[in-house]
This record gives C-alpha cells, structure tokens and sequence, in this order.
C-alpha cells in the first residue's frame, strides 16, 4: 500500500486519470476541484464485494436465503425470546481473517394480525355489546380442546356473549361485635348468569384460541379465561389470555429449532450484536 501511495504522489500532475495498482480493490484517481481521492467501485462491471441488509417476513425465507449465501464464515445470532430477532451476516470474520459484515439477512418473527387482536383485547372490560362485536370479528379464532370437552365451540362462545343475562346477589352472613363495640357484617356476593335465548348454555370458565404468533411459524392452541361482572348496574365481559408471554417463549423456540435444524452446518449464537 505504501508503494501505491508514492506512485500516486509521483502522478500529482496527472489529475483526473484513472490509476490502478494490485494492491487496491479498485481504481482511483485524484480528482481537481479540492484535489480529493475518488474511488472509482461504481465505474467497475461489478462491486469489488456484496453489501446488502436484507429483512425476512418469514422463517422460511430467512433458511432458504442463508442457505444460498453461506459461506464458512457465515454465522447466525439470535438474542431470545424478548428480542426475538435472527440476524446472519453471511461474511463475518474468522478467527485469523477480518471482514466487513457487510452482507446480511434478519427475522424478526413479527407477530400476525390475529395474535395482535387478541393481546390488544387481553383484560380490557368492554360492554356486552363490544365484546359479543369482538367476539363475532374473531370467531373462526375460537377451537374447541380434545382433553376440554367442556370448553365451548365458536358458535357456543358466539351465542354467549351475544345473550349472557346476569343478575347479582348479595347475602349478608353474620354480625360480629368488635373489641370497640361496633358490629361489622360481613357479606357474600354471587353473580348468576344465563345464557342462551331458554338459558340453556353453561356459562365456560375458560375457552381456547388456535393462532399463529408468528408470521410463517407454528399454530398454538392458547387458553383464555372468560369473565364477566355487573358494575353499576352494567354487565361487564372480557377474557385473560393465560400466560401469553409463555406462549411467544413456545413460538420463538420453535422458531429457533427450525432455524437450526435447516440452516445445516452454520453455527447459531445467543448473543446480541
């Protein structure tokens, strides 16, 4: 590189003209206007190396392209369940050989329409007429459990939220006479519930969800409580998805697995970068 730099400084006089030399990946020349060094890589048939940062919207996408561009030094980072992120960069260093990084590919398992719906409505307290409207966008969301058969069916769980009536009760259980001489009562409170236009259906403690967290990943079967109370006299429903975090934990190390097990010999990293 240092010869290089004195046959540029010996051709001062030729400004503007191409000069090349084995030890530069490419020509270059001393342009006048300010005299400043012009790297010349656009002007080739082909850059001198691939610089590209590509996104994947799927699982698949990310195995098939890594897959095509790998190389030995290619290497692949995943940073957990929170992160929820794989990024390969296809020309990393090795341990003898430096490299620019500058070609790579990322997942960022994004979550689906569906999954999104439901986390957003999770624990929100609606009116029996938003929550049947809820219920009535999201139906063909609702399956049914093999090891449940209590749990309702989509058009159960439909009818339900549709025609629930609720009525409260409160029975006062005893009077107890407290060390300054007041009597405290104490109470119970039920709340009845019927639904069905005969009051024929039982009203579910819990129901199930079928969805994809992930765009391009697996299908899970996620349980979801379903509640209701009379707030001032106002019917109030919602549900409570159980444990949703643990289920994105179970979609991305499925996600993981399936990464690993196709990219063949590339190594995986838990890290960030």
């Amino acid at each position: 590189m240092q010869e290089a730099i004195q046959q540029l400084v010996s051709l001062s006089q030729a400004l503007g003209k191409p000069f090349d030399h084995p030890g530069l990946h490419a020509p270059v020349a001393l342009v006048p206007n300010g005299v400043k060094l012009q790297d010349l890589e656009d002007l080739l048939p082909a850059p001198s190396r691939i610089r590209q940062k590509v996104t994947m919207l799927d699982a698949d996408s990310f195995i098939e392209y890594v897959n095509r561009f790998a190389t030995p030094a290619t290497s692949v980072f995943c940073n957990g369940p929170e992160g929820r992120t794989f990024t390969a960069v296809l020309d990393y260093h090795q341990p003898a050989t430096p490299a620019w990084s500058d070609h790579t590919a990322s997942y960022c398992c994004p979550i689906t329409v569906e999954w999104g719906r439901w986390k957003a409505a999770d624990r929100k307290r609606m009116d029996q007429a938003a929550f049947a409207e809820f219920i009535e966008d999201n139906v063909k969301d609702i399956v049914q459990h093999d090891d449940f058969p209590a749990a309702p069916s989509a058009a159960d769980m439909l009818e339900i939220s549709r025609t629930l009536e609720a009525k409260k009760n409160i029975s006062f259980r005893q009077g107890t006479r407290l060390d300054n001489g007041q009597v405290q009562l104490t109470y119970n409170e039920e709340i009845d519930g019927r639904a069905g236009e005969s009051g024929q259906l039982n009203i579910p403690e819990q129901f199930f969800i079928g969805i994809k967290p992930f765009l391009g990943g697996d299908g899970f079967r996620i349980p979801a409580r379903f509640r209701y109370r009379i707030v001032d006299g106002r019917l109030a429903m919602w549900f409570e998805l159980i444990r949703p975090e643990k289920v994105l934990e179970e979609a991305y190390n499925a996600v993981r697995a399936k990464i690993k097990a196709a990219i063949n010999e590339v190594p995986l990293y838990e890290a960030t970068r």
